[in-house]
């Protein structure tokens, strides 16, 4: 069955990976040069809202459900009232930068507008309950659900951007009039997309929230699990997204731009990694140490082969796919794509390491290893962006991830109780339990 998802997963990640980047490319045609790089800084904002205020519970959601430690429906009174208070508390705060005149280092300036501020509320409210319902589909191994969403999404984002560029070119629209266009649909998408799932949450799950039955211990428990994970994500997501701001700072909107255009095309790979991740989760959480291992180490030698064929093969097209796909004007992004390729090649197996962690309640390892790797993202990007402009951030997050992924490798290796040191190189025997399964 584990297996089969995994398969199943993958495929139907292949028309989202594909239908994500005709999204993408018709989204960076609307905002152009200018408006591209805001944009990106822009959902760098409202997503790092996303990682600090939903404190990791969706990760607690799965393990503790999955695990059946706790009820289902003590989980979702949990799940639900941190939703709840995360929401409100990010009101307040936003509202009272605003009033109080600080709002700006949230914002640029010329976004800086209480119509912005709300959508970023909004954005962020659709965007955690999201996550919160999806986690709840993975703690059922609802695997077919999920992928069928995610295929039906890019469709959707596909088919509405298509449409926007033609009424866009059309028009001679300014560079902020675009944004908000694109700003606009991207709110009605995620809204469109908490609607269905809501639907789906009651029609399949429906788990009623429970408060009475929550003890000050089940609290302690699930937070404090959840903390952890929280902590690791909240630096991750600063591994992947402080070269934004950085570059923002040192250099103009373009080189911005060309610069976001390359990290969000490489996380859309890193997505396929976080796919597999979730699969695999409540299967492991639910084995016993011996099976966890012997699933995990075999996932992890086959997604290192799946991983490194398809960086290679966007490596190698790169060239002369995105000056195609993008524009000329998108040439200067090509040499950062190629130097990020490989460091999200290494960044979507060190996502699979991390699945051992968060199983064995080791999640400070992952913590540890991302702490080092911001400390080297945030060194050479103050050394390297000022000289060699976004080949120097490529290359300052190249550097990052290659730390991160060493130091969880070695932590895996000598701190768990992992029966082999090969977690990246297929064997005979995987080779022939592949086989097996295709036939």
């Amino acid at each position: 069955m584990l297996v089969k998802n995994i398969i199943n997963s993958v495929l139907t990640q292949i028309p989202v990976f594909v239908l994500g980047i005709i999204s993408g490319v018709f989204s960076t045609r609307i905002l152009g040069e200018e408006a591209k790089g805001v944009f990106s800084l822009f959902q760098a904002n409202y997503l790092l809202f996303v990682m600090v205020f939903s404190f990791g519970i969706q990760t607690g959601i799965v393990y503790f459900i999955s695990s059946k430690k706790y009820s289902e429906q003590i989980v979702a009174g949990l799940s639900f009232s941190v939703f709840i208070l995360c929401s409100i508390f990010l009101i307040v705060l936003l509202l009272t930068a605003y009033y109080m005149g600080f709002s700006s280092y949230f914002f640029p300036e010329e976004y800086n507008k209480l119509p912005y501020i709300f959508s970023v509320v909004v954005l962020f409210v659709f965007t955690f309950f999201n996550n919160l319902a999806t986690s709840f589909f993975q703690a059922h191994s609802k695997f077919n659900i999920i992928n069928r969403m995610a295929l039906i999404n890019s469709i959707i984002n596909a088919l509405l951007f298509l449409g926007i560029y033609f009424f866009i070119i059309k028009e001679d629209f300014t560079p902020s009039e675009r944004f908000d266009y694109v700003l606009i649909l991207t709110v009605f998408l995620v809204f469109l997309n908490s609607l269905v799932w809501l639907i789906l949450y009651i029609n399949k799950i429906n788990v009623k929230p429970t408060l009475d039955k929550i003890t000050t211990e089940i609290i302690k428990k699930f937070i404090g699990y959840s903390l952890l994970i929280y902590l690791g994500t909240v630096i991750n997501f600063f591994n992947y997204r402080l070269d934004l701001w950085i570059v923002n700072y040192f250099l103009d909107e373009k080189e911005l731009s060309h610069y976001s255009l390359a990290a969000n095309i490489v996380q859309i790979i890193l997505y396929l990694s976080v796919t597999i991740a979730s699969v695999i989760l409540p299967k492991i959480s639910s084995s016993n140490d011996d099976k966890k291992f012997e699933i995990f180490t075999l996932i992890s030698r086959i997604s290192t082969l799946f991983f490194f064929v398809l960086v290679l093969t966007a490596f190698i097209t790169s060239e002369f796919l995105i000056p195609l796909l993008y524009g000329e004007e998108f040439a200067p992004t090509i040499v950062p794509f190629q130097i990020l390729s490989i460091g999200i090649f290494i960044s979507c197996i060190t996502q699979i390491f991390s699945i051992i962690t968060i199983v064995l309640n080791k999640s400070k390892y992952s913590i540890y290893a991302c702490l080092i790797g911001l400390f080297f993202t945030v060194v050479f990007d103050l050394y390297l962006i000022p000289i060699y402009n976004i080949i120097g951030a490529a290359y300052a997050t190249l550097i990052s991830y290659v730390v991160i992924f060493i130091t969880t490798y070695l932590l895996i290796i000598f701190k768990t109780q992992c029966p082999t040191k090969n977690l990246l190189i297929l064997t005979k025997q995987d080779i022939s339990f592949i086989l097996k399964h295709f036939k």
